[in-house]
């Protein structure tokens, strides 16, 4: 998939290697997506390894999409931190982000590596449990087979 950059400074292309379907904070005519693209001078050809996982701000109308602002992550671990700094500050509803997470490869590996020292977490009524029976309750009796 190419567009321009809807700017008209340069000749840019905007070639999306992977577009991660994930829409959010739509709003009228406008969303946020999630791409891994590469933003190509000229008549240059599109390198997967030069792609960069990019949020941006679209717009849609009849005519097409029109590329607005965006952040583009400079590193492997840039997505990720921030993942992690967005739940710290509070964002994500716990429930979404364990149903979202469960079913991943490494959920119940991540899951045992907690140390005891951090597993154990108290209720509102300030029973104090550990946390991992908790979110390895609904997986099944496979959970011996995987970690074994």
């Amino acid at each position: 998939m190419e567009s321009n950059n809807g700017t008209g400074f340069g000749q840019l292309k905007c070639h999306v290697f992977k577009d991660y379907n994930a829409v959010f904070d739509e709003k009228g005519s406008s969303c946020g997506v999630i791409r891994k693209v590469q933003w190509i001078k000229g008549d240059g050809e599109p390198d997967e390894s030069k792609a960069k996982l990019e949020i941006r701000k679209i717009y849609t109308s009849a005519d097409g999409e029109k590329n607005g602002k965006a952040y583009t992550f400079g590193t492997e671990e840039g997505p990720h931190e921030l993942v992690t700094s967005m739940i710290d500050c509070g964002f994500g509803h716990t429930k979404d982000i364990i149903e979202h997470i469960k079913d991943r490869d490494d959920f119940i590996s991540a899951v045992n590596s907690i140390s005891d020292e951090d597993a154990n977490v108290s209720d509102a009524d300030g029973e104090v449990f550990d946390m991992r029976d908790l979110l390895l309750n609904d997986i099944g009796d496979d959970i011996e087979d995987e970690t074994a």
